[in-house]
């Protein structure tokens, strides 16, 4: 339906002109490579997931792991890969997913991914973005300050309807926790991280002939997720959240079917059942 490929097509866009930009904060000790996420050949996580749509949990299993070195810019980076447990085959949990087959490297205190990141939607395929040394994890950053960024706006016809885009993907370095306890289990000395999808559409028309931008999606966080970093061990816990609510006014102007999602609802959480690091 016409109405289901605008809304798909929020999220298929933002493929197209990205930039990447971060801002970096100065401190003595970025030089110190973070001990919050070990990265050696064969070392792994497993995790149990639990997703929810629509009032139904579903439950499920994935393993992620270090599995060889690879060169990029002859630096040298830790190849990832993850897998569903139950039964094998494609990761199932928001982190899992976002690493597997890319590359990270420690850079003093940063933790850098390179590599083609999947963001999954509720309605379409999966953002594809290509990141560049984007920063997903600082050990030493204050709560609120933002690690690395990929933005811009752009213009796209979608069916009859010429849509204006306007996204950020970011990282953002979040609070440090004492401990924290999931699957049964306190892990002390936690750091966390948020990665955020902000998106906006926009749709110029012309309104008792008035030019004007309708607003089809107002500015809001599609994704939300939140990576519990634990000292020594790596992620421990991921609460991932992803939703959208279309502007009613937009959908009545646009005449969309009354059948169609005006907003829609999805968390996950992962939370680490064991590891191993060598």
């Amino acid at each position: 339906m016409k109405s289901k490929l605008i809304i798909a097509s929020l999220f298929i866009a933002i493929l197209t002109s990205c930039s990447h930009s971060s801002n970096d904060e100065v401190d003595l000790s970025d030089g110190i490579p973070t001990i919050y996420m070990p990265l050696k050949i064969n070392n792994y996580w497993k995790y149990n997931v639990a997703s929810t749509f629509n009032g139904t949990v579903n439950p499920s299993k994935d393993s992620l792991f270090i599995s060889n070195d690879t060169l990029i810019n002859s630096i040298t980076y830790k190849k990832m890969k993850s897998y569903s447990q139950d039964p094998s085959g494609p990761s199932t949990g928001f982190y899992s997913s976002i690493v597997h087959n890319n590359s990270v490297r420690i850079d003093g205190s940063r933790l850098k991914l390179t590599g083609v990141v999947n963001l999954p939607t509720l309605i379409s395929e999966p953002i594809t973005l290509n990141l560049s040394d984007f920063t997903i994890f600082k050990e030493n950053s204050t709560a609120g300050i933002e690690l690395s960024s990929v933005s811009g706006d752009f213009t796209r016809t979608i069916q009859t309807y010429l849509l204006n885009f306007n996204y950020t993907f970011k990282s953002v370095s979040d609070e440090n926790l004492t401990s924290y306890t999931t699957n049964g289990h306190t892990y002390t000395d936690v750091k966390k991280t948020k990665l955020v999808l902000n998106l906006t559409v926009t749709y110029p028309t012309v309104i008792s002939g008035i030019a004007t931008n309708l607003v089809v999606l107002p500015t809001q966080d599609v994704i939300v997720s939140t990576q519990y970093y634990a000292k020594n061990i790596g992620v421990i816990y991921n609460n991932t959240t992803i939703e959208y609510a279309l502007n009613p006014a937009a959908v009545s102007t646009l005449s969309f079917p009354p059948n169609v999602p005006t907003n829609g609802n999805f968390t996950q959480q992962e939370s680490v059942t064991s590891y191993h690091l060598n």
